[in-house]
């Protein structure tokens, strides 16, 4: 009898870059910018939830774009402000920002039901959930438009100066070796950027072969 492969499973690395002074200060301005808009967008989503929430995720992200990014066929836009706020945001990160504040969105009004009908409430005095539209989330960047590799030495990255949208270079300087594995596929990396930490969270989704006495996935060099 043939072995069956194994499930296919997302596993994540760590790719620490060195910006400059500089290039530190931009990323972290790109992390902001992109929490800012995703502030708004949750806004937005809640409030026409009722429309937005039965669509399917192809569906919904067109139909979130509509309210609030003007174009030369939707030029009279709901919500035009957020457009003046976000001058050039980058159309791939505003749409990762709909994705993310569609899931508090979401989320929220799962627990919501939830509290109402009393499935989750452990006292009678619980509170309500709260919608946050201010969690720490991180820009997903999509290869070409956001972020590119130079090989596996440096990345270049699409950020916010303050004023404008530029590319900054920087080099990788440590990282695993599930990009070495042919069979793993890399997905959308996030951007890390705080106090103390500057990185790439890099997911890759894996399709290995079950082989027995060996762990699957292509694990870094320093384990999972």
């Amino acid at each position: 009898m043939a072995q069956k492969a194994a499930p296919n499973t997302i596993r994540t690395d760590k790719w620490r870059i060195l910006p400059s002074v500089e290039q530190r200060q931009y990323l972290l301005n790109t992390v902001a910018e992109y929490r800012r808009l995703s502030r708004f967008l949750v806004t937005v989503i809640a409030t026409h939830w009722p429309q937005l929430g039965v669509l399917s995720n192809d569906n919904l992200i067109p139909a979130v774009e509509r309210l609030v990014h003007a174009t030369a066929k939707n030029p009279a836009i709901k919500y035009p402000q957020i457009g003046q706020s976000f001058h050039k945001f980058p159309s791939y990160l505003r749409r990762a920002a709909i994705v993310f504040a569609t899931g508090q969105v979401s989320s929220y009004m799962t627990r919501y039901r939830d509290w109402q009908s009393g499935h989750s409430r452990n006292r009678r005095d619980a509170q309500q959930p709260t919608l946050n539209a201010d969690s720490g989330c991180y820009p997903a960047l999509y290869k070409g438009q956001c972020f590119k590799l130079h090989g596996f030495e440096q990345v270049e990255i699409k950020v916010f100066t303050g004023t404008d949208w530029v590319w900054i270079t920087m080099p990788i300087v440590s990282k695993r070796e599930r990009h070495f594995v042919a069979t793993n596929q890399m997905k959308s990396p996030s951007l890390i950027v705080n106090d103390r930490n500057c990185h790439l969270s890099v997911p890759f989704e894996c399709h290995p072969e079950k082989v027995k006495g060996e762990r699957a996935c292509g694990r870094g060099r320093f384990g999972d």
